[in-house]
């Protein structure tokens, strides 16, 4: 009995080393992967492609579908995903039969060994990824714990109803080279489920709140016309009110995705299903045009909600290509595009940003105070002088009116601390 203890003592004693030593040997100081991929125009007009060949309403219930990734994709997707959470970078390399995959994540606030870098290896076994060989900084994890780690930080991750509806979904996973083929299931109720699951019942409550804010609004004469100003201004007051028992960075992304689906004409019906009355049409202006209003709440909700790289990309994706037959490409759509992401980004950045904006907006503002001057800045251009004025997206050129309208934005009442 007296050895007995004397393991647990030592047990106990020597897990703060035992720890220490495997935060040591888990970080490094440098990384083995620096990746700063963004978001192209490009790759959302190839990702729509993509959506458009394989449009999964076409298919009846129940029935297989199959679609290929490719392994540019899945890198774009995978520093995406990593970018959204910390800094960092991935690279990812499909072969015959297995995938190789390296991550970088940088652990703000340490000295020293800033770097966690993870290599993982996954082999298709029956049309389902098992684990290889894991290994975090200098660690080598034996293949049956990595497995259990790993099913455990997914389970974690996308919590157990979201991993199960993957589950569901997906039957097979083909590893080639350069490629990844999936082959899932689809159902028309995963989406519902999938939506439901990833709203949490506060961001629920709150979506329906605003929805019905917005109809009362109306009710009174605001909102129906005139200035985009008018109606934040009260809607804004009505968030502050809600923060003083909730939590304002919660409240403000819900307000923005309820105008940011409003003013795009798509989505309102799917954040509150159940609404008795709808809003009237959306009418509202900055600087006297109603697209640039749309353009400013649509990138705002996103921006809100974490995705400030997808706002920029759709937005520029959407007047690269009408450039070529639509509107013309117009840098006036770009400034409100970006300052409704600077907008979305400040509304959500923290606890103490969210109440900020709210005290600021609930007092009155002027349009400038959010979106800086921009009738001025060229717009229509067909592909052709688009072409001839500024070569390509990204140019000399092009940068000098983006960093003009990044300027611009900066000098904005609301963003200047």
């Amino acid at each position: 009995m007296r050895a007995l203890f004397k393991l647990i003592f030592w047990l106990i004693f020597l897990s703060p080393f035992a720890l220490a030593a495997a935060a040591w040997f888990a970080l490094s100081d440098d990384a083995l992967v620096l990746n700063d991929a963004r978001l192209s125009h490009q790759d959302i007009a190839r990702a729509q492609k993509v959506l458009k060949l394989n449009d999964p309403r076409q298919l009846p219930a129940g029935s297989s579908q199959q679609i290929t990734i490719s392994e540019r994709d899945l890198n774009l997707a995978a520093n995406y995903l990593l970018q959204q959470a910390t800094e960092g970078g991935a690279q990812v390399r499909v072969h015959p039969g297995f995938v190789d995959a390296v991550a970088t994540l940088r652990i703000p606030g340490l000295p020293r060994r800033q770097f966690l870098n993870v290599s993982l290896e996954l082999e298709e076994n029956a049309g389902q990824p098992a684990v290889r060989a894991l290994q975090i900084g200098a660690l080598h994890i034996p293949r049956e714990l990595a497995a259990l780690v790993l099913s455990q930080a997914l389970a974690r991750l996308y919590q157990t109803h979201e991993y199960q509806l993957a589950s569901d979904v997906v039957q097979k996973l083909s590893m080639q080279r350069r490629e990844l083929q999936v082959t899932y299931r689809w159902d028309p109720r995963l989406v519902e489920q999938a939506r439901s699951s990833l709203m949490s019942q506060a961001d629920a409550q709150a979506i329906q709140a605003y929805h019905a804010k917005l109809v009362e609004l109306q009710g009174q004469g605001v909102g129906t016309g005139g200035s985009l100003s008018e109606l934040l201004q009260p809607m804004f007051a009505y968030a502050q009110q809600r923060s003083q028992n909730a939590d304002p960075v919660v409240e403000n992304q819900a307000l923005l995705s309820v105008l940011g689906a409003w003013s795009s004409g798509r989505g309102l019906e799917r954040l509150v299903p159940d609404a008795a009355t709808r809003p009237q049409g959306f009418r509202l202006k900055l600087e006297r045009r109603t697209d640039f209003g749309q353009h400013f709440l649509t990138s705002a909700a996103l921006a809100a909600r974490g995705d400030s790289a997808l706002a920029d990309a759709v937005g520029l994706y959407k007047e690269v290509a009408d450039s070529d037959g639509g509107s013309g490409f117009s840098f006036t759509d770009i400034a409100a595009d970006r300052a409704g992401t600077r907008f979305g980004e400040l509304a959500s950045a923290s606890q103490a940003d969210a109440r900020r904006v709210q005290r600021f907006m609930a007092r009155g503002i002027s349009e400038t105070d959010i979106m800086p001057r921009a009738r001025d800045l060229p717009e229509h251009m067909g592909a052709a002088e688009f072409e001839r004025r500024y070569d390509r997206v990204g140019s000399p050129a092009y940068q000098a009116v983006m960093d003009e309208i990044e300027q611009r934005i900066a000098a904005c009442r609301i963003y200047r601390n």
